[in-house]
């Protein structure tokens, strides 16, 4: 497949593109802005070049609501939900790449990228260890905390320990 002729074109002229595409200006408005920077542009690569960024920035806006309504159902604490935004981020990242390559598009990783996406994947497999224990000490607590209000209210009403064990087996998931 042939590099496209924007893909060629300086990497400020692209970020110009992208720049008033955003701002909403058509296609035909874009190539006349580019025709001004002395660039030589088809429109039919002009459009499939704004169609394909269009399809990155849908899928990158998926991919962090995705991350985000995951994020929302699975933790409360701040410090957790930035972590696991972080994660599936970059899981989104490195699919992406696995996608590109299974399209017969071009993946070229110079060896310090490669370098770079290994200790990126080694670093979310830790954060994602990280955030589990973090998850797990803080459910922890929780149960240690509602097994003491239990013992709490047990004492002050009177409750035998078959029953107070009960109300933690089937509430709290507490084993005796």
């Amino acid at each position: 497949m042939r590099p496209s002729t924007i893909r060629k074109l300086d990497p400020a002229i692209r970020d110009e593109i992208g720049r008033l595409r955003e701002q909403g200006v058509t296609i035909d408005a874009v190539l006349a802005k580019l025709r001004e920077l002395g660039a030589d542009v088809s429109r039919s690569a002009l459009g499939r070049y704004v169609k394909e960024i269009e399809e990155v920035g849908e899928r990158i806006r998926r991919s962090r609501e995705i991350a985000d309504a995951l994020v929302r159902r699975l933790g409360d604490a701040p410090e957790s939900r930035q972590a696991r935004l972080n994660i599936e981020l970059m899981h989104s990242v490195i699919l992406d790449l696995v996608i590109a390559a299974q399209d017969g598009g071009t993946v070229a990783l110079d060896p310090e990228q490669a370098m770079f996406l290994g200790r990126a994947m080694k670093d979310l497999a830790s954060a994602q260890k990280s955030d589990a224990d973090h998850v797990l000490k803080i459910r922890e607590q929780a149960a240690r905390e509602a097994a003491a209000a239990v013992d709490r209210v047990a004492r002050t009403r009177g409750l035998n320990a078959e029953t107070v064990q009960a109300l933690k087996s089937e509430f709290l998931g507490i084993a005796k």
